[in-house]
């Protein structure tokens, strides 16, 4: 009698720990699992928060942009006010900072096809002497002329190849591990030159400060040599050399450029180059937002594709951590 007594106390024990056991690991199951609903909400409120600040930066950029054309100034040169880098700014929980770029002082990689769909030759001109210019700087890299073919094919409705190194669908749906097709469409982004056949990661994060895809009209955007780094410079023209460009950056920024044709004198009378008025711009029309907002952890960058006319800025386009 004894010994069964013992035998039930035993086993009525063990239960009690079983039970405990178990209803310890689900109390630690749950405060987990609180604590991590817990800092999931707090992420997305972090998120949330930063992406109204980043857009913040844009509505500044805006308003900027469009004080600037209401005053009629006929130029935008890199000593304007929307030129100006917005340093890092305390805001509540993290900071806020942001630069407005002029995107045509790069090359607008949508200029390779006139209005009417056809290749431009003096646009392909230009980008083969920024391509030649950027390869120059890594001996790794290699943009040759098949390239500037990729592009075209790449963007024109046509299905033939466009000329010996041109790529179409036939190219791209062999490719691995997954297939696609050629876009035949403007380019929306620098990124979708990863894309195109040829173009290595390398390369494109070379050319990525360079190149813009804007949307065009009737014919190509005109390059706005008040703003062109110095690169996009050179390509204008093959015989320009870095240090002709630097003088011309260097002049610029005392006394910019008042037009095209007053661009075009300087190069004849200072290097004895001619540069078509009818390629080059003093004034623009599309600007970049590149907004970075930091709250707690979380970092959002903005990237917003604005349009300036009459008097107007429009967003065009968005996107977060990339142009």
């Amino acid at each position: 009698m004894m010994a069964r007594r013992r035998r039930q106390s035993g086993v009525a024990l063990i239960t009690a720990l079983l039970i405990t056991a178990l209803v310890t690991v689900a109390a630690v199951s749950m405060a987990s699992r609180q604590q991590l609903d817990i800092r999931r909400t707090g992420n997305l409120m972090e998120v949330d928060q930063a992406w109204l600040y980043a857009l913040g930066v844009e509505a500044w950029a805006r308003q900027i942009l469009a004080g600037d054309d209401v005053k009629r100034d006929t130029l935008d040169p890199l000593k304007d006010n929307w030129a100006a880098a917005v340093p890092p700014l305390p805001v509540e929980g993290g900071s806020v900072q942001g630069t407005v770029e002029d995107l045509q002082g790069r090359f607008n990689l949508n200029n390779l096809l006139k209005g009417d769909g056809k290749p431009d030759p003096a646009q392909e001109k230009i980008l083969q002497n920024l391509l030649n210019r950027v390869a120059l700087t890594d001996a790794k890299l290699n943009l040759g002329p098949y390239l500037v073919d990729a592009l075209v094919d790449w963007q024109d409705r046509g299905m033939d190849v466009y000329r010996t190194g041109g790529a179409e669908d036939g190219d791209y749906l062999g490719m691995e591990p997954v297939p696609y097709r050629a876009a035949n469409r403007p380019m929306v982004s620098p990124s979708e030159l990863l894309a195109v056949a040829g173009f290595s990661a390398r390369a494109v994060a070379k050319l990525t400060p360079l190149i813009a895809t804007l949307p065009i009209a009737s014919g190509p955007l005109k390059l706005n040599v008040n703003t062109a780094p110095e690169m996009v410079l050179m390509s204008l023209d093959a015989k320009l050399t870095p240090q002709m460009a630097q003088q011309i950056v260097a002049y610029r920024k005392k006394t910019p450029f008042d037009s095209a044709a007053d661009f075009s004198q300087y190069l004849k009378s200072e290097f004895d180059i001619t540069v078509d008025p009818k390629l080059v711009d003093v004034k623009s029309e599309y600007f970049l937002v590149n907004a970075l907002a930091t709250i707690g952890r979380t970092n959002v960058q903005l990237y917003s594709l604005l349009k300036r006319s009459n008097n107007q800025v429009t967003t065009l386009q968005r996107s977060i951590g990339v142009y």
